[in-house]
Order: C-alpha cells, then structure tokens, then sequence
C-alpha cells in the first residue's frame, strides 16, 4: 500500500468521524454532560475517538486472499487493500470504525465477520471458516446484510447500581424522587432488597406502608456505593440482622481492594458471598474470539410435518460464537435459528401479547413502568415442536443439559413499535437468595427496516466504557452473562433496547437461572 492510499484512508476515517461528531444533537446538561435521546446521561468532554490508531490486519486463512472494507457511517464498504494468504498489513484509522473483509475469489464465509477499532487493541484477525454459513442458503435464511451490526457508542455511562435493603420490621413503601409526586418502586417487607440502576444523585425515599406522608429514610444514589440500608430508629431490627449487616460491609470492603470491583450480588447469613457459577462459561480472551458449538438440533425448513420440514442433516451443525466484548462477556451466534423459526416463534406468541412490566414479586413487586414500553408474551419450551427444537439447540449452544423450568424461564418473546424501548437494566438482580439469572440469550426475530432504524440493544458501559450497540438481524443471536465468574453481579452486563425510529422489531430470550430457577 502506498503512502497516499494510505493518507487518504486516515483523511476519509477522519473526516467521518468529525461529521458524525457534528451531527450528534443532545439536550443541554450542566458540567459537560449531556441527557441523549434514548435518557442516557453522556460525557461530552473529549474522547479518544478522535487519535488515530496504528493498526494491524492479518489474514489467518493459508491460501486465500481477502478484501479488506472500511464500513463507512451509512453502510457502504469501502475497499482499502488486500491482505496476502497468511499475512499482515498496517492500516491508521481511528476508535469505532469498523472493517470487514471477504475472500478475493470464493463466496465463503469468515469468522469474525466485522472487527470495530478500540484503543486497547492493535490487531485484528480474520479467517476461521464455519460451517453454519454454508448450510444457510439451503434452510430459508433472509440474506445476510452488509450493513455494520455494531457500532461503539462513545459516550460513557454514568449510571450506578443501588441495592435497598429494608431492616424495619414493618413493610415499607419505595418511592423514586422525580421532583414532583414520586413514583413508586414496590413494597419491600423486613429483610428483602430492592436493587435498581440509577444515577448519581437520584434520590429514593421510603415511607410507611400506604402512608406517602410517613417518611422513614431517604438515600442519594452514590456511585461508589451499593449497599443502602432503610432503618427506623424507633424500631430496631433483630440484633442477628444487625450483625450480618456488619460482616457484608467488611467482606464488601475486602472484595473491592482484593479486586478493584464493587460486589454486588447476595451475601448469605452463614457470612459467605454467593458461589461461583455452577454452569459452562465461554471464555472471552479477546475481541474477535471464535467458539465452535456443534448441534443436533438441525433447522426447521417449513411448517409441516418433521418428516419434511426437519430432515436430519448428515453431520452436526456449527454454530460459531464470536466475541464482540470482554467485559461484559458477549458473543454473536450468527444463523442460530431460520426464517421459519423466527416467523414461528411470533406467530406462537403473538395471540398472547400484553404491555411489559418491570421488577419481579421478590424484589419491590412487578410493575408497570415508563422505562419499559413494550408488549410481550411468555412461550413455554412444549408450546410446539419449534420451540422444543430451539430449547434443545440453546443446551447444546450452551453447554447445559437440560433447559427447563428448574432453570430457565420459558420463552419470552417482545414486540416493539415506533418510540418503544426499555431503559438501561440490569438482568440479574439481589433479592434476598443466591439464585440469580445467570445467562441472557437473545434470538433476534426481524431485521431493522434501515440502518437509522433504532432498536439496537445497547451496553452502555461496554467497549472499554465507552458503551457499544448491536443488532445482528433476523436469525442470529446474541449471548451474554450476567454473572462474573466469582459469582458476582457484572455491572458492566447493564443493557436496553433502544428506541424503534422505523419498522417494528420482535425479539425473543431465554434466561437460565444458577444454579437453579428461584
């Protein structure tokens, strides 16, 4: 590559990122922060996006040459070079661009599909050929799109994770401080706990059971705090409860120098942290880490008989998890289910559709909440032989036998129109046991009508902290974890759907408890 290909590459990333940054449009905010359009409070200030990066390209496949594409703002692949047979070339771009890259010559897939620049990485590899790609075509898939599935948000989070505690032995009403009225978050009885996402400076406040006027405490969200304890004076807890109180707060503060991380997840009464995972995590080392899971769950073809429509295929099926982030631990399943699965899956669910709540019975109380718009329905695994199949494929996908109700709920599946959203949550939550949800599995149902068609899940403290977005279309899937490896909550899982702009988007999940269902 010569040194004007060269400049002109960095001239053309350049210029696309300074005319992304001037098109962005938030509402004012004091301090140098900003409220976005999806409610996320941003950091303006000046971000690295705007240093250019040295970086190196290599082609892993021994006798192919690839095309290497810059992904330009409005989906368009712009060729830069070839990459010879098991080689390397530098290429100076900048934070958030996104590269692909394709066989010179054969129409084969490659693993991973797209690599998106981050600071902390300086190499990128492509190759890896699946097999799952290659039995698309014979199944009904909708065609894979070019356009970019990921994109690195640049506006860091600052939300916090709260957990309420109630140790008055009275039950106790949880009010969110808007300003105004308040709103309500639950009722939480002597020794439950309420956890929420937050920001610095909310404020919550607790009252008397049905009496609003009555309050008991009122707690200002910290971000270097977790634990927030709801007490009365006048009416102590149990000294026990008093105690362990004690021992969580010392165990909490030797966590945090030990491993630089806030815990967050239950802490039992025999004075012991919640346990590591008892159930298959995939590693994610790097960005761009390929798995292979193999399946005997082959595709549904067409609805109709399993005799037609569900021919076993000659050898097993390769599903291909590729990491798109370390922390948190997440990964693009790419063709885990057909056309005719994901239309079979709406067609189940939709005679059953309602608006979506918030929170569960243990944690506050489920609830309506403008957080979270949508409509949705739960679709149990024996609802038909589809939703058996995708049960059985998601175990083989991740490693556990049996996914069923004593560890999984049963489907859910949600339907978002214009405007409908759900804000940044976590999917784990403390609510006085150790059983926690401990794997997030999204299958996506519909393609984005366009690329500014919203509707992306968002992690907003993901990509270094710099918060990234995903939608890889109808037919793949996106995994993550919600718990560390300690058994910790992670913090950094916190995700949303972002708002639909065009188009409507149906999405399905399973959510596999640990070590059981609650």
């Amino acid at each position: 590559m010569n040194v004007f290909l060269l400049a002109l590459i960095a001239f053309l990333c350049f210029a696309a990122h300074f005319s992304r940054a001037m098109e962005e449009d938030y509402d004012d905010y004091e301090d140098g922060f900003a409220i976005s359009e999806t409610g996320e409070i941003i950091d303006e200030r000046p971000s690295s996006s705007s240093q250019s990066l040295s970086v190196t390209f290599t082609n892993t496949l021994p006798d192919e040459t690839l095309n290497l594409y810059w992904v330009s703002d409005d989906g368009e692949n712009v060729f830069i070079a070839d990459i010879p047979p098991s080689s390397s070339i530098p290429v100076t771009t900048f934070s958030s661009h996104i590269f692909t890259a394709k066989p010179a010559e054969s129409q084969a897939a490659i693993l991973p599909r797209v690599h998106t620049m981050r600071p902390s990485q300086l190499e990128y590899r492509f190759g890896g050929i699946g097999t799952a790609g290659a039995a698309r075509s014979s199944v009904g898939f909708s065609p894979q799109t070019e356009k970019p599935f990921y994109r690195v948000l640049n506006t860091p989070s600052t939300s916090a994770s709260a957990k309420f505690r109630n140790i008055i032995p009275a039950k106790v009403d949880v009010w969110y401080d808007d300003g105004h009225d308040g709103i309500p978050q639950g009722t939480l009885d002597l020794g439950m706990e309420y956890t929420v996402n937050s920001y610095a400076g909310h404020v919550f406040y607790f009252t008397e059971h049905k009496q609003k006027n009555k309050v008991l405490a009122r707690h200002t969200v910290d971000p270097k705090k977790v634990l927030y304890i709801i007490e009365d004076k006048a009416r102590p807890p149990p000294k026990e409860m008093r105690d362990h109180i004690a021992r969580e707060e010392a165990f909490m503060t030797e966590y945090l120098q030990r491993t630089g991380r806030e815990w967050r997840h239950y802490f039992g009464p025999d004075g012991q942290p919640r346990k590591p995972p008892i159930h298959h995590m995939w590693p994610a080392d790097y960005s761009g880490q390929v798995h292979h899971a193999d399946t005997s769950e082959h595709y549904w073809t067409c609805r109709g008989p399993a005799a037609t429509c569900h021919q076993a295929p000659s050898k097993p099926l390769t599903l291909n998890l590729t990491v798109v982030s370390t922390a948190p631990r997440a990964f693009f399943i790419e063709n885990f289910l057909s056309d005719v699965e994901a239309d079979a899956i709406i067609a189940t669910a939709a005679p059953k559709m309602a608006g979506s709540f918030v929170g569960n019975k243990d944690g506050g109380g489920a609830r309506k909440s403008d957080t979270r718009t949508s409509r949705n329905a739960w679709v149990p695994r024996d609802s038909n032989e589809v939703t058996e199949s995708l049960f059985r494929r998601a175990e083989q996908l991740l490693r556990i036998p049996r996914l069923d109700r004593s560890n999984t709920e049963d489907m859910q599946v949600v339907h978002y129109v214009h405007g409908q959203k759900y804000d940044s949550h976590h999917d784990w939550g403390v609510s006085g046991y150790s059983e926690s949800r401990y794997i997030t599995l999204l299958l996506y149902l519909t393609d984005m009508a366009a690329p500014d068609a919203g509707g992306e899940t968002s992690f907003p403290k993901g990509a270094d902290g710099q918060g990234f977005k995903i939608h890889p279309g109808k037919g793949n899937a996106v995994l993550f974890y919600n718990l560390l490896p300690d058994g910790n909550g992670d913090d950094l899982s916190l995700h949303a759907a972002l708002p639909v702009l065009k188009g409507e988007k149906w999405l399905a999940n399973f959510w596999v408890w640990d070590p059981k269902r609650k």
